[in-house]
C-alpha cells in the first residue's frame, strides 16, 4: 500500500470515529433527557422560551425586546429553545417565580421534551467539533457526566459550550492559515472566530473566558517574537501587530453579541450594566452564602461523577478524564497554547468566583476533555503502539553468552545472603501490612466483628469470597452499616466506590492541600536561602539556627503550638486581641477557607526549613564564576535568578519537594490536633476518624482500609507524574548553563 493511499485509509477512518462518536454523545444525551428529573431553573428558561415563541409568533418586536424576566442572562439561548417550540400548538404559560424557589414538578409536553433534545444536539455538535481536532478529546467530553447532565437539560449551557469551542477552534485555524501566508483564509477564520465569540456573548457571560484565552495566547507570541531591538526601547512591532489582529476581531464579536441580544436594542449600555451588576450582587447574596461552599469546590466537581441521580448515567469517568488531563498539560501548552491558557484562566475564575454552581466547570470541560485526550495518547496509546513495534521488530537485543550468564548467577548467590535480611524486614514492615490492609478493605471488618476478626476472620472472609463460597453484602463509603459480630466478604465494593471519585471532597482538598502547602514552603524556603546567601548578612548561622528549629519540632508538638495560639476564645491570638471568647469564636473558622488558611501558616512554618536547606547547599556549590559570566551577558535581578540560580537549584530542591510532598500527603497529625473537620481534612486524617471507634461513622476498619490503598494509589500515581513530569528537565538546565 503506498503511502496516499495510507493517507486515504486514515483519514476515512477518522471520519467513521468522530461519527461513532457524534452517535455514542447523541446516544447518552438522548438517554439523559428521558431519565433527568426536572431540575432548577428549567422552568424559568421553558417559561422563557414559551414567551419568545409567542413574542414571534405575532410579531411582538417590542414585547421581543422588553421581556425583563430574567434578564441577568442574555436571551440567546432562551431564543434558540423559543424557536424550537414554536410550531407547536401554545400550552399555559409558566409562572414568572423566583429562580432561587425549588424546580416545578410537571412541565408541559412536549414543549420540555422538544426544548431537552434541542439541548442535547447542541451538546453533541460541541462533542462533533472536539471529535474533529482530538477524536479521543471527542470521546472524554462524550462521556463526561457533568457535560452531559447539562447539556441534556433546558439549561443556559449547551450553546455557549458549543459557540465558545468554535471560536478557539476557528481561532486555531486563522493562526495556522497565518503561518502558512495564506492571508484570505486566515481573514476568513479571524472572521468566524469572532462571530462565535459574539455568539458565545449573546448565550451566557461566563463563556467569555475563551475571548481572554486568545488575547492572552496574542499577547504571549508578540513577546516570544520580541527582538533584541524591542528590548532597547525600540516600537515592539509585534504587539503592533496583535492589536491590528484583536481591534476588528472584538469589533465584529461586539457587534454579533449586540445584534443577537434583542434586550439591548433599545438601551445598550444601560440594560448591559444591569444585566452585568446583577452577578455581582447575586455572588454575596444570602442565597450563595448559605451553601458555605469551599473556593475549590470546582475541583470537587471535576473530580467526581454526578453524584444526584443513580442509573442515569453509562459510564462515569469523570475523575480519570481529569487524572489523563494532569498528564496531558504539557503537550496541551505545546501543541495547543491557547487551550491551556482558556483552561487555565477559566479554573482561576471558577476558584475565584463566589458563586459555585455545577454547571460552571462547563466553561472548561472542553479543554479539560482535549487535555485528557492528549494525556490518553501521549501516555497510554503512544507507548502502547511502540512496545507492539518493538515486539514485531525482527532484531532485539543481543543475548547474553554463557559466560555472562554463569558470572550473573554467582553473583546473585554471592550477594542474596546480605539481601535476604532487608528483604524479610521489608515483608515484615511494608509488604505484609498493606497486603494485610488490601484483604481488610474487601471485607465488612468493623469495631463489632473486631474478636473475628483478629482471630483469622478477615482471611476466612477473604478466601470465602475468592473461591465463590460467599456473596458479597453492602458496604458504603460513609455510612452507618449494618454491624455484626462475624466478618463478611464484600469484596472491592469501596474501593471501587473510591476509584469512581465517591469522595471527591476529600481527594480536591488532599491535591489542594499539596499544591499550596508545597508552593508556600518552596517560595518562603528559597526566599530564606536567598537572604542569607547574600554577602554581609550579620549572624548568619544564628538565623539558620533559628529557621531550623520548626523542622526539629515534631509534628505533633508544633500543631499544638499553633493551636494554642489559633484556638478561638482563649488562645494566644485571641487574649493578645482581648476580643471577647464568643465573638472570636463566632467570627473564627467561619468555614473552610479560613480554615484552610490557618492550617497552612502551621504547615508552612514547619515544613520550610528541609527546603531552605536544600537550596542554601545549592547555593553553597555553585561556582562564583558563573555568576559573574552571566553579569558579563547582562544577568541582573530576576533574569540571574531565572537563567543562573534557579536552574543550579533544581537538581537539590526536587529531593527535598518530593519529600515533603509525600509528608503533605499523607499530613494526619496537624488536622487531628487542629481540631479539623470535613470537608478539610486529608485522606489519611478521613481514615482514622473512620477506624477510631468513636463518633456516628467510627469503627469501618473495612472503609478505613480501602481509603489507605486508595491513598497508596493516587500517591503512586503523582509521584509517577511528577517523576514524569521533571525527568531530564534539570540535567538539562545545568548543562545549558
Amino acid at each position: 500500500m503506498n503511502r496516499q493511499s495510507l493517507t486515504t485509509w486514515r483519514q476515512l477512518a477518522t471520519i467513521l470515529a468522530v461519527l461513532l462518536i457524534g452517535a455514542v454523545a447523541l446516544g447518552l444525551r438522548l438517554r439523559a433527557t428521558q431519565l433527568l428529573p426536572i431540575d432548577y431553573d428549567e422552568d424559568d428558561y421553558l417559561g422563557a422560551a414559551q414567551r419568545y415563541a409567542q413574542f414571534m409568533a405575532t410579531g411582538d418586536v417590542q414585547g421581543l425586546v422588553d421581556y425583563a424576566y430574567n434578564y441577568e442572562h442574555p436571551p440567546l439561548t432562551k431564543l434558540v429553545y423559543g424557536v424550537a417550540i414554536l410550531p407547536l400548538p401554545p400550552a399555559p404559560l409558566l409562572p414568572e417565580q423566583s429562580s432561587t424557589l425549588p424546580p416545578a414538578k410537571s412541565l408541559p409536553q412536549p414543549h420540555f421534551r422538544i426544548a431537552r433534545t434541542v439541548s442535547a444536539v447542541m451538546g453533541t455538535l460541541e462533542v462533533l467539533a472536539l471529535a474533529i481536532l482530538q477524536p479521543l478529546a471527542g470521546l472524554l467530553l462524550a462521556v463526561h457526566t457533568w457535560t452531559i447532565k447539562y447539556t441534556s437539560q433546558v439549561m443556559l449551557e449547551p450553546l455557549p459550550a458549543l459557540t465558545s469551542l468554535l471560536t478557539v477552534l476557528f481561532y486555531v485555524k486563522f493562526r495556522r492559515s497565518r503561518s502558512s501566508g495564506r492571508i484570505p483564509a486566515a481573514t476568513g477564520w479571524s472572521i468566524l472566530s469572532a462571530m462565535a465569540l459574539g455568539l458565545t456573548a449573546s448565550s451566557k457571560y461566563t463563556y467569555c473566558i475563551v475571548g481572554l484565552a486568545i488575547v492572552a495566547d496574542a499577547v504571549w507570541l508578540a513577546l516570544a517574537a520580541r527582538t533584541p531591538r524591542d528590548d532597547a526601547g525600540a516600537p515592539n512591532h509585534h504587539l503592533r501587530a496583535v492589536i491590528f489582529d484583536l481591534l476588528p476581531w472584538g469589533l465584529i464579536a461586539i457587534a454579533i453579541f449586540f445584534a443577537t441580544n434583542p434586550r439591548l436594542w433599545s438601551d445598550p449600555f444601560g440594560r448591559l450594566a444591569q444585566s452585568l451588576l446583577y452577578h455581582g450582587d447575586y455572588a454575596q447574596s444570602a442565597h450563595v452564602r448559605q451553601f458555605n461552599f469551599p473556593f475549590w469546590q470546582p475541583l470537587v466537581y471535576l473530580l467526581g461523577p454526578v453524584p444526584w441521580h443513580p442509573g442515569v448515567f453509562v459510564v462515569m469517568l469523570d475523575i480519570f478524564i481529569t487524572v489523563l488531563a494532569g498528564l496531558g498539560l504539557g503537550r496541551l501548552w505545546r501543541e495547543y497554547r491557547v487551550c491551556a491558557l482558556w483552561l487555565a484562566i477559566g479554573l482561576g475564575f471558577l476558584l475565584i468566583w463566589p458563586t459555585k454552581w455545577p454547571q460552571y466547570i462547563l466553561t472548561i470541560t472542553a479543554p479539560l476533555s482535549l487535555a485528557a485526550g492528549l494525556g490518553m495518547q501521549g501516555a497510554l496509546w503512544e507507548p502502547l503502539l511502540r512496545s507492539l513495534q518493538r515486539r514485531r521488530a525482527p532484531d532485539g537485543p543481543a543475548l547474553r553468552t554463557a559466560g555472562d550468564q554463569r558470572i550473573a548467577r554467582r553473583d546473585s548467590r554471592r550477594a542474596l545472603p546480605w539481601l535476604v535480611p532487608g528483604i524479610i524486614a521489608l515483608s515484615l514492615l511494608a509488604l505484609f501490612p498493606l497486603i494485610y490492609q488490601a484483604a481488610v478493605a474487601l471485607t465488612d471488618f468493623n469495631a463489632i466483628s473486631i474478636r473475628d476478626g483478629i482471630q483469622g476472620g478477615v482471611w476466612r472472609a477473604v478466601w470465602q469470597g475468592l473461591t465463590g463460597q460467599a456473596q458479597p453484602v453492602t458496604v458504603a463509603l460513609f455510612d452507618s452499616m449494618t454491624r455484626t459480630k462475624e466478618v463478611h466478604w464484600a469484596g472491592p465494593t469501596v474501593l471501587g466506590q473510591l476509584l469512581g471519585g465517591a469522595a471527591p471532597d476529600l481527594l480536591a482538598f488532599n491535591l489542594l492541600w499539596v499544591v499550596l502547602s508545597m508552593s508556600l514552603q518552596a517560595v518562603l524556603g528559597v526566599a530564606a536561602a536567598l537572604m542569607l546567601h547574600r554577602r554581609g548578612v550579620r549572624w548568619r548561622n544564628f538565623w539558620q539556627t533559628i529557621f531550623i528549629l520548626p523542622w526539629a519540632i515534631p509534628e505533633f508538638i508544633g500543631a499544638l503550638i499553633w493551636l494554642r495560639i489559633l484556638e478561638p476564645g482563649f488562645g494566644w491570638l485571641a487574649l493578645a486581641q482581648a476580643i471577647p471568647a464568643d465573638a472570636l469564636r463566632a467570627q473564627s473558622v467561619a468555614g473552610p477557607d479560613a480554615t484552610l488558611v490557618q492550617l497552612l501558616v502551621a504547615a508552612t512554618w514547619y515544613g520550610f526549613p528541609l527546603i531552605m536547606l536544600a537550596a542554601t547547599a545549592s547555593l553553597k556549590l555553585t561556582p562564583d564564576e558563573v555568576y559573574d559570566a552571566g553579569a558579563i551577558d547582562g544577568a541582573v535581578g530576576w533574569q540571574r535568578f531565572r537563567w543562573i540560580t534557579w536552574p543550579l537549584m533544581r537538581p537539590l530542591l526536587a529531593p527535598a519537594l518530593f519529600v515533603r510532598g509525600i509528608f503533605a500527603f499523607n499530613q494526619f497529625y496537624l488536622f487531628y490536633t487542629m481540631r479539623v473537620e470535613p470537608p478539610t481534612i486529608t485522606l489519611a486524617t478521613a481514615s482514622y476518624y473512620l477506624f477510631a471507634p468513636t463518633g456516628n461513622f467510627g469503627g469501618q476498619f473495612a472503609v478505613s482500609a480501602a481509603i489507605n490503598i486508595f491513598t497508596v494509589l493516587v500517591l503512586l500515581g503523582l509521584i509517577l507524574w511528577l517523576a514524569r513530569l521533571t525527568r531530564g528537565a534539570a540535567t538539562e538546565e545545568v548543562t545549558y548553563v
